[in-house]
């Protein structure tokens, strides 16, 4: 009942009312936007770390993600189809979040930050599941084209645009510090819309994302998609989406990227009279290097590739 949903505060009520209220309702459906609308005002940062629970509880988020398949499926199934990638709830949650957790706090050792955290990788999981599911095409690359077809690409001339090919895709290109003979990870570059929704598309035209309910990759849990809770590339974004990385990233993510010593790295901002130039982004000729080029370039000829193809679109 919608009158019901929007006078019931889920914060007063014995925790057994709010399960069974919450059994009826979906992440993005119209019962869970009215309660959100009514409650989302005037948040304290307590207020705002109760709904974060409340969303916590709702979509059953675990103290700890997995990557097991039937925790994944089960996890996406607590959104509703509705939830576009673009919606405005995404940003309200991003606000939401940056009132609860000023400053580092996000990288606090509690269990509602470690959820928090990781919950980064399940809405970015079902955003790109979300785009499969309504642009079913053979490849995730062709998928995401037509969702992006008659959308406004960032330009520099341009105030207000649909979705962003120009943020670096240097930190989701990682390999191991030593290489290993036969082993090699596609190219992956990077679509944003509103900073906040991420899309991570590799070289072979999969998502690459930490979690899949159509199977990980073992690119995706290296340098998968993440949602971003700060509005830019700025110190809020070093805050709430870098910095509680090496205290709150699931612990099957970081056994992978610690690989036995050999952990994987990103490659470096160096530039040519730098002690790290050999791994850095700009380097033609450097460890990250592919095809002849710097992976920068690489990133770039593939970028360039999507662009072609959506124009034709």
């Amino acid at each position: 009942n919608k009158n019901w949903s929007r006078s019931l505060n889920l914060m007063t009520v014995p925790l057994e009312v709010v399960f069974c209220y919450n059994q009826f309702m979906l992440i993005g459906d119209e019962k869970f936007l009215d309660y959100w609308e009514n409650s989302r005002s005037n948040l304290s940062m307590s207020s705002a770390r109760d709904l974060l629970k409340w969303l916590m509880e709702l979509v059953e988020m675990p103290a700890e993600l997995t990557g097991n398949l039937v925790e994944t499926r089960h996890l996406l199934n607590r959104f509703s189809l509705d939830l576009h990638p673009d919606h405005p709830f995404w940003f309200q949650l991003s606000q939401l979040v940056q009132v609860a957790f000023p400053n580092q706090s996000l990288s606090e050792t509690t269990c509602l930050a470690r959820q928090v955290h990781q919950f980064r990788y399940v809405i970015s999981a079902f955003q790109a599941q979300w785009v499969r599911q309504h642009f079913s095409e053979k490849t995730d690359r062709q998928s995401l084209l037509c969702y992006l077809k008659g959308k406004k690409m960032r330009r520099f001339w341009r105030r207000q645009f649909d979705f962003d090919m120009t943020e670096s895709s240097r930190l989701h290109n990682k390999l191991p510090k030593v290489a290993i003979e036969g082993y090699q990870l596609p190219v992956n570059m990077k679509i944003v819309m509103g900073f906040h929704t991420e899309f991570i598309l590799d070289s072979f035209g999969r998502f690459a994302n930490e979690i899949d309910p159509q199977g990980v990759s073992h690119n995706g849990i290296i340098n998968g998609a993440s949602f971003n809770y700060a509005n830019a590339n700025d110190k809020r974004h070093r805050e709430l989406d870098i910095l509680p990385i090496s205290v709150h990233d699931p612990i099957f993510r970081k056994k992978i990227l610690a690989n036995d010593g050999n952990a994987f790295q990103a490659p470096k901002l160096a530039r040519r009279k730098d002690a790290d130039w050999v791994l850095s982004y700009f380097n033609k000729k450097g460890y990250f290097a592919k095809n002849g080029r710097s992976l920068n370039k690489e990133v770039s000829h593939h970028r360039k590739a999507f662009i072609k193809d959506l124009k034709k679109l």
